[in-house]
């Protein structure tokens, strides 16, 4: 194991990292169709409760873990509560309302993610108490407060944080507020999916992920990584959600019986890099050249 675990070296955290984080967002909504049409039809809400429970049990595990162990902990965990409580929320709300799927681009606008849009006062109100955290590790946050001037105090202790939990909270703010700015711009009302704006937040969504990749090429340890990775990858997601909405991409994800084999090719690669992922050294490997003098 020791010589295996020597070429955790850069960039391989990273690579592992997005691959991830990026594969979890289309397996996800794989999950979900099938929860609804074919693994739980008609008790679906109630399938959706027990895998929350069970992404909060994971969280829960991960409070007194290693850094390794508590950020895939908290990122599984984090992603089971998104997709089951929170997005099955929506869902049954839109059917007690009857809401209508829109017509928002080539690919139809499900009635939970235009209930979903009536969440964004909550998420931005709850969003200030992150913002003003001091001690907050959130790169964007932590920009804005050098570029705004904020002096919130000193940060404590990182010793003492709660990985897992943190990293859940996350993963669910992240994929909470990318799908509020997608569905804000993709409204008729608003912008639409044909308007400069939704072109323009493509080009931007793809450059950014480029510059955060970059960045995260670097880094040597797997916990690091992938922490970093869950805003990087999530941002390059958003550039397959347009090209979806355009036309130019198809959506494999609710289609099993025509994508079979892509979708067995993806599960393979997911499970191949979360175990990569789970047996990742938790300190970096130094690799020495044997025949250098001391």
């Amino acid at each position: 194991m020791s010589g295996f675990k020597k070429y955790y070296q850069a960039p391989l955290p990273a690579i592992i990292a997005v691959i991830i984080v990026y594969f979890w967002q289309g397996m996800g909504h794989f999950v979900m169709h099938q929860m609804q049409h074919a693994w739980f039809p008609g008790h679906d809400l109630m399938a959706a409760f027990w895998i929350g429970v069970a992404g909060l049990v994971m969280v829960y595990v991960g409070r007194n873990k290693s850094e390794n162990a508590a950020t895939l902990l908290g990122f599984g965990g984090g992603s089971l509560i998104w997709l089951s409580w929170i997005e099955f929320s929506f869902v049954w709300v839109a059917r007690e309302l009857e809401v209508a799927p829109a017509s928002w681009g080539a690919k139809p606008t499900l009635p939970e993610y235009r209930v979903m849009l009536s969440s964004i006062g909550v998420m931005f109100a709850t969003l200030v108490f992150f913002f003003f955290n001091r001690d907050t590790r959130c790169n964007a946050f932590m920009w804005l407060h050098r570029h705004l001037r904020l002096d919130l105090g000193e940060k404590t202790s990182a010793i003492s944080r709660n990985v897992a939990s943190i990293v859940a909270m996350e993963t669910i703010y992240v994929t909470w507020f990318f799908y509020i700015y997608l569905l804000t711009i993709y409204n008729p009302d608003i912008f639409g999916t044909d308007h400069w704006v939704t072109f323009a937040s493509c080009i931007m969504f793809g450059v950014w992920a480029l510059y955060l990749i970059q960045r995260l090429w670097w880094f040597q340890r797997m916990a690091p990584a992938l922490r970093y990775a869950i805003p990087t990858a999530i941002i390059a997601w958003n550039v397959n959600e347009i090209l979806e909405k355009w036309g130019h991409l198809d959506e494999i994800w609710v289609k099993p019986s025509e994508y079979a084999l892509e979708l067995s090719l993806v599960t393979a690669a997911l499970v191949t890099v979360v175990v990569l992922a789970i047996v990742s050294p938790a300190r970096r490997i130094v690799v020495r050249d044997e025949t250098s003098t001391p």
